[in-house]
């Protein structure tokens, strides 16, 4: 967070003097300025951070309760509940004993004063004597008296304790609760909150005389009743992230997790050294071989390379297997290792298995119903609300709250009491009006979409927060519905009843969600009935597919749309319109409408209009309406023509497969790996993101680790090129473009590197303490621990997605290509991933064969030739053009020899290097129209990328024809792509 400039003087306190007195300038106004000003700030914010800058401004007060203070809070709610005798005499004896000290204090005033005001020889005032007597007397007294109740308080004490327990647990719920706020901006929850619900879980949990087991009860019955209200206000991709994260905190407090395994499991290998080679190069990844060398070096795993590389074929059999999360591991290791420490070998190896072991773990550490999220009650929701207690829906795209809520008021008889609007320019005024109006006469009200009025959102705050419950009629409720917003009142959150809504999930759920907004009127009013079921059903499934096909990231979808079911029923109106007005069904209409308008209309990646296109066309052709079309291999899946109403079809459809698998979707089955790999990397960053910065006792400190992770990488990372000796040795020259593109890359390069150097001293000297630890210096440490590539460097350097440590080794190889170059001359075989800016080096090479023949460049396009022979044995460059090398193929594998085509990849093979490409420039080439396949090339995995200035995408570098011997639309659906770089 960042201070109005305004303040700077203040902060800085800039007096001077003027005319004798104290004045300062704000703004442009000069004040007088008083000695004894004194300027105080408060914020609303519940864990604000201030740049370092700020800090040495000013003295900050925190005033967030902390770990120990909530014990002690919670300690005397639970006793002042189940002993209210103790803590009444608790408090009584912290009064009794604060008033006798005080006494004891007046006692000795007294003396001191009297001998003060004596005069001549103290033995003769009989006053002082009697004083002094009568004090010894007292002060005896009291200090039996305090003696007696420190024994008795110590014995109370020694009472309450024993429920301390409950007030620890309660505590370490808390800051996991706390935590959410950082993953999303509307999981907010006050501390009172937290303390009523807390003191209810008291009254209703079950009772026993034995303290111990009264104990286990209320931890166990609060617990899970904190995770079902938390649960209602929660996506469904965090419900699974909460869930660990309380285990975890809960175990942390009980000192049951290990901090350097902990992290391990978050972040991986913190290296790139491999002091031996991998021993299974067929099966494991590099990176892989990596961190199991890693893992070796904690306390816990010491010697577990070695046994791994003398019983390669017995971790092979666990790494091939589905149910490799319980699969028992080989050797001593399966008996060795704890849940947590088993999560940590699946790590290395299988990371896509990870959170249904994390599911095993939350189950056997606090219990299977943490795992399976109670299912959402409006009626549940409406019970913890009260007139002047919100209740807000969270929206995502798609989901639409109004039909439950719609359904809910007339079950509850407040169909006609129920008054809605949504807010945007100019509503805020008639929606203050209608909250009034219905608080004083016991009606509902709903604000829809609070995420467009901004500017409203500090008076609906003032109005919410101004709302008496004695004042306002016992059946008024608030309803309110938002996406998620920083704007949105953190008290309105903090103090309401949230629920999420997210669209149906699953191609099942989402087919059963479109058919609920037809009847079998819709199907019988059309003059061609059969076609007009058989091609809604068509639709409904495409719309199920698009929807679904997000879930495997930029597989699926370049960009991740916002399909919603009004493109379906703008498809589906247009369909039965043109079906009553054609004799024939106009095909080439629907699919132009439907594809290239309705839902193109929302596609802005080129790629993805061909992937959609090519999605449509499997669902709306004239073959549909044959019987014993299916839409995919399996034969699974299909139009029913049989059934002719609503129910049939929805009888149809709950005959489909529960979980779809990635067949139905055009999609090889490592997609679900590939999907099982996002998700757990969007977990572990998540849950890096809310790590505290301190250090358990035995593990290294944060800046202990920073500092040596600093030091690793400047002492590999070489200094700047220097720039006049390489213009001197390749000068710009009409004939030879590469001279310039190798210059322009020793630029880029240059600029990174001076950024990395620069920043690396800088934070080892912050660390240090010789120079202020500013804001960015503060987030690159952070990143530096993490594993994480600084947010500075990035912003200088090529797109990647590796870990720091593999990023520096991919750095140091790329300079390692340059310093080649360089050396040696033009590079028979260039390494396209080593280049910053590979399109200036496609137009170079373009550019030296038109200036060699003498062609417009306009004319000239390349050729793409497949080599059998690897990069190594291609020892000259050819006469006209380049071979390139370094690139990876994902949703297919490049096969050489007698097939020389693209082919399915092998099972958990999720990425292979393509081959050698020979990029000869041809002029005035036509494209061929058959036998391949038009591949798109990227630099990194996330596939979207933004226009620079220069014209050129951020990623995507150029479409590359690959040969294939099945029909191109069949690596469409598969999301076959090209890649310089992965995220290993």
């Amino acid at each position: 967070q960042e201070l109005d400039p305004a303040l700077e003087p203040v902060l800085l306190k800039q007096v001077f003097k003027q005319g004798g007195s104290d004045m300062i300038k704000i703004g442009d106004e000069v004040i007088p300025y008083h000695l004894d000003f004194k300027f105080y700030i408060t914020t609303k914010l519940p864990n604000p951070h201030y740049p370092p800058e700020t800090c040495v401004k000013v003295t900050l007060l925190n005033f967030t309760v902390n770990t120990e203070g909530l014990v002690d809070q919670l300690l005397g709610i639970v006793v002042s509940k189940e002993r209210p005798d103790l803590e009444e005499m608790k408090n009584q004896l912290v009064v009794a004993n604060a008033k006798m000290k005080n006494e004891l204090k007046e006692i000795e005033d007294t003396i001191l004063r009297l001998l003060a005001e004596s005069e001549g020889n103290i033995l003769d005032d009989d006053t002082l004597i009697t004083t002094l007597a009568q004090s010894k007397e007292t002060s005896q007294e009291i200090n039996e008296k305090v003696a007696e109740a420190e024994t008795t308080e110590r014995e109370i004490d020694t009472t309450r304790d024993k429920y301390r327990p409950v007030s620890v647990r309660g505590s370490l719920l808390f800051f996991s609760v706390s935590d959410m706020a950082r993953v999303d901006p509307m999981y907010q929850y006050s501390l009172q909150w937290f303390i009523d619900l807390f003191m209810r879980s008291i009254d209703d949990s079950p009772s026993s005389d034995d303290i111990s087991v009264r104990c286990t009860n209320l931890n166990d019955f609060f617990t899970y009743s904190l995770y079902k209200n938390i649960c209602r206000g929660l996506f469904e991709k965090h419900k699974l992230l909460f869930s660990f994260t309380l285990t975890i905190k809960v175990l942390q407090g009980y000192g049951k997790i290990d901090p350097e395994e902990w992290r391990f499991l978050l972040t991986g290998a913190t290296g790139s050294e491999m002091p031996h080679a991998n021993p299974a190069p067929s099966w494991l990844l590099d990176k892989s071989w990596i961190d199991i060398i890693y893992l070796a070096r904690l306390p816990a795993f010491a010697g577990f390379d070695d046994e791994f590389r003398q019983n390669t074929q017995e971790w092979r059999a666990l790494f091939d297997s589905n149910t490799c999360h319980t699969f028992p591991l080989p050797g001593k290791w399966d008996q060795k290792l704890s849940l947590m420490q088993k999560m940590l070998v699946l790590r290395t190896l299988r990371p896509d298995k990870i959170e249904p072991a994390i599911s095993n773990y939350i189950s056997a550490e606090i219990g299977k119903r943490f795992i399976d999220p109670p299912t959402f009650s409006l009626q549940a929701a409406f019970d913890d609300s009260t007139p002047v207690v919100p209740l807000v829906f969270v929206l995502t795209a798609g989901a639409d709250p109004v039909a439950d809520l719609l359904k809910f008021t007339n079950e509850m008889g407040f169909g006609e009491r129920l008054q809605t609007t949504s807010l945007g320019q100019g509503q805020g005024p008639i929606a203050e009006k209608m909250i009034h109006t219905c608080a004083s006469e016991g009606h509902w009200v709903l604000l829809q979409n609070c995420h467009l009025a901004v500017s409203w959102m500090p008076r609906l705050e003032n109005i919410a927060e101004n709302m008496d419950v004695t004042k306002v009629k016992p059946d008024f409720r608030l309803w309110l519905s938002s996406m998620p917003s920083t704007a949105f009142p953190v008290s309105v959150l903090q103090n309401s009843v949230k629920m999420t809504m997210e669209p149906p999930k699953g191609l099942r759920a989402n087919l059963n969600r479109s058919y609920t907004d037809f009847d079998d009127e819709y199907l019988g009013d059309a003059r061609k009935p059969k076609e007009l079921r058989v091609l809604l059903f068509s639709l409904c499934f495409f719309h199920a597919i698009v929807q679904e096909r997000r879930k495997f990231g930029p597989l699926g979808w370049n960009i991740p749309y916002d399909f919603t079911t009004a493109d379906l029923k703008c498809c589906t109106s247009q369909l039965k319109i043109f079906l009553n007005k054609y004799e024939t069904v106009p095909f080439k209409v629907i699919t132009f409408l439907s594809g290239q308008i309705n839902y193109g209309g929302r596609v802005t990646d080129n790629w993805d209009r061909r992937t959609l296109m090519t999605m449509l066309h499997t669902y709306v052709n004239p073959q549909v309406l044959q019987p014993g079309y299916v839409f995919s291999d399996s034969g699974n899946y299909y139009c029913p023509q049989d059934a002719e109403d609503i129910a049939g079809f929805q009888e149809f459809i709950k005959t489909l497969p529960m979980s779809a698998e990635p067949e139905v979707f055009g999609l090889h089955g490592n997609a679900d790996i590939t999907c099982a790999n996002n998700e757990v990397n969007e977990l572990f960053e998540t849950i890096l993101s809310l790590q505290a910065r301190v250090s358990s006792a035995g593990a290294k400190s944060q800046d202990v680790i920073m500092a040596e992770t600093a030091t690793s990488i400047l002492e590999k990372v070489p200094d700047v090129y220097d720039m006049h000796a390489l213009q001197k040795q390749y000068p710009v020259r009409y004939e030879e473009s590469m001279n310039t593109v190798l210059q322009q890359e020793v630029l880029r390069y240059n600029k990174l590197l001076a950024v990395i150097r620069k920043s690396l001293i800088d934070i080892g000297k912050a660390i240090q303490g010789l120079v202020v630890m500013s804001g960015q210096l503060e987030q690159m440490g952070t990143s530096l621990f993490n594993n994480q590539v600084p947010e500075m460097w990035q912003s200088v350097s090529y797109p990647s997605m590796k870990p720091l440590s593999l990023w520096v080794t991919d750095l140091l190889q790329r300079l390692k290509f340059i310093n080649s170059w360089i050396a040696v001359g033009l590079p028979a075989t260039y390494w396209i991933s080593g280049f910053f800016f590979p399109q200036a080096f496609l137009t170079g090479t373009l550019q030296n064969y038109a200036r060699k023949y003498q062609i417009s460049i306009d004319t000239v396009s390349f050729e793409f030739k497949m080599m059998d022979a690897p990069e190594e044995e291609l020892r000259e460059a050819p006469e006209d053009g380049c071979y390139i090398w370094g690139l990876f193929v994902e949703g297919a594998r490049w096969e050489g020899g007698a097939t020389h085509s693209i082919v399915e990849s092998n099972p958990k093979e999720l990425f292979t290097s393509m081959a050698v490409i020979w990029l000869f420039p041809v002029t005035n080439r036509e494209n061929p129209t058959s036998g391949i396949f038009m591949c798109p090339c990227y630099k990194i995995l996330t596939r979207q990328g933004t226009l620079s200035t220069t014209g050129h995408s951020t990623n995507f570098v150029l479409s590359i024809e690959l040969p294939s011997n099945v029909p191109a639309d069949h690596w469409v659906k598969r999301g076959v792509a090209l890649f310089c770089s992965l995220a290993y």
